[in-house]
């Protein structure tokens, strides 16, 4: 598979939490992976995922904007609308 990412993401398994404009309570997921630019982010099965949606990532307290970039049955692809910091290796 062709890598189009311009920087790898440290694979994780973190808790996360998405905030959709519409649910009245957040919607737990998986972090899969992450970089300073985006993350991958598992849902349960059947989930209707929207195009832009809040997300927590682990413990963090900051909510990131994210705006889904691909789908694949219940993980998604996401970019983060303003930068996060993290380690070039995220502890496990």
């Amino acid at each position: 598979m062709l890598e189009r990412r311009e920087k790898q993401r440290a694979k994780t398994a973190l808790p996360g939490s998405a905030a959709f404009a519409r649910a009245a309570a957040e919607t737990p997921c998986v972090v899969l992976n992450l970089s300073g630019r985006g993350a991958c982010v598992a849902f349960a099965p059947d989930m209707e995922v929207p195009r832009v949606f809040e997300l927590r990532i682990g413990r963090d307290p900051k909510v990131q904007t994210v705006r889904v970039i691909w789908r694949r049955t219940n993980t998604v692809g996401v970019a983060f609308l303003s930068p996060r910091a993290v380690p070039d290796v995220v502890p496990g």
